[in-house]
């Protein structure tokens, strides 16, 4: 009581209410070094006493006890320690702005590393106070201080969690700029086997695919590991009868984007397991399957970029090298005219970097390729 006191004191000089973001955020700026440090210390202990007091272990009990009798209000002592949480987390959040390398902000860190910390009991009427720990930790992300990492994760989580219910496109652009938190992750654990669940069902979202932002952050997750490129790549393939032929523009954006900054084991897997494989299934899947138009669909956009965008008309020869020829010659006559069909929407599939000679000397090979095709096509 008497450190709640005696932050409320400190504070009320300055303002009627103690925590209006507004004239908060006003004070914080004119308050002097040593006085910043004094409330961030006593914020702490408030924040401590109060949880010493109420245990988190025991907020769960007093849930439960209040859904067996709905007449039962949340208690008084349950609302006051919420309403104190409250307006620790807003003068916390207030203070992220102000702190610079001249102050000594280690009680804050301490302040909002509890807060991260409780986040996980609070219930789910306390939809207001987790957004508010939520931007918290997103603020103490951006601003780069010590402990970002921690709380950075925090607030992507709840991002990508809110952002597959949300019908609104709000959170994904919120995700999408806190992407970078992923590389706190580590893959192998298995604590980020929920968070790589909550990132595949991303790729089946027609809201995170049709989002400019929501496809920069699928993009960027074929980046991630080379290991989840290939869950990826299986998850979009299996969802491909479900998805639009109209959607097949934009997911294709996403492969191209991610290959057009990959380097290394990652690019090339996305060359070979990703975009090959897509080459494959557009020669051989039958016509009568409903996912053969959409496969074509998304070759139709890399064929597309191949006569605008530098690299493209390189890769696109490379990897129809192996396949194209022997499939243009294949005994199986509808191989062969989804294998000639690909040919004249890519044609001519030339390798850049050939002189003239031997620029002229591919484009004529494949024009009796072409008609050698057509030719047996009609046999």
């Amino acid at each position: 009581e008497e450190e709640r006191n005696s932050v409320t004191r400190l504070l009320s000089g300055y303002f009627k209410d103690p925590f209006d973001p507004f004239d908060l955020n006003e004070l914080l700026q004119e308050l002097p070094r040593k006085q910043k440090e004094v409330l961030w210390e006593r914020l702490t202990r408030l924040l401590t006493h109060i949880l010493v007091k109420n245990p988190v272990e025991g907020w769960q009990r007093i849930e439960d006890e209040s859904d067996d009798d709905m007449e039962i209000e949340e208690s008084p002592k349950m609302k006051q320690m919420i309403t104190v949480i409250q307006g620790v987390t807003t003068v916390v959040t207030a203070s992220i702005p102000v702190v610079d390398e001249n102050v000594n902000y280690k009680a804050l860190l301490e302040c909002a590393l509890i807060l991260n910390g409780i986040l996980y009991a609070l219930s789910e009427s306390e939809k207001v106070l987790q957004g508010a720990i939520q931007q918290l930790c997103a603020m103490w992300w951006e601003k780069g201080l010590e402990g970002k990492q921690q709380l950075g994760k925090t607030a992507f989580i709840m991002l990508l969690r809110k952002s597959l219910k949300s019908k609104t496109g709000a959170d994904i652009l919120r995700l999408w700029h806190l992407h970078q938190t992923l590389l706190c992750f580590d893959y192998d654990l298995e604590e980020t086997n929920e968070v790589k669940d909550m990132l595949l069902q991303c790729f089946m979202s027609v809201n995170h695919i049709k989002k400019e932002e929501g496809r920069r952050f699928l993009s960027f997750l074929l980046s991630w590991n080379a290991n989840f490129i290939k869950m990826i790549h299986g998850t979009i393939k299996n969802q491909l009868q479900c998805f639009s032929k109209s959607l097949m523009a934009y997911v294709a954006e996403i492969y191209f984007r991610a290959w057009k900054k990959a380097s290394g084991e990652i690019l090339e897997i996305l060359e070979h397991n990703c975009i090959q494989d897509f080459m494959h299934h557009g020669i051989h899947l039958p016509r009568s399957s409903p996912v053969h138009p959409k496969v074509r669909e998304l070759l139709s956009y890399f064929h597309k970029q191949s006569k605008v965008r530098q690299g493209v008309e390189e890769m696109l020869y490379r990897l129809y090298q192996p396949i194209l020829w022997r499939a243009l010659k294949a005994r199986n006559s509808e191989v062969r005219s989804n294998a000639a069909l690909l040919f004249v929407e890519a044609f001519p599939i030339r390798d850049p970097h050939f002189n003239n000679e031997d620029m002229d000397n591919e484009i004529q090979k494949q024009f009796e390729e072409l008609f050698v095709s057509f030719f047996m096509k009609t046999m």
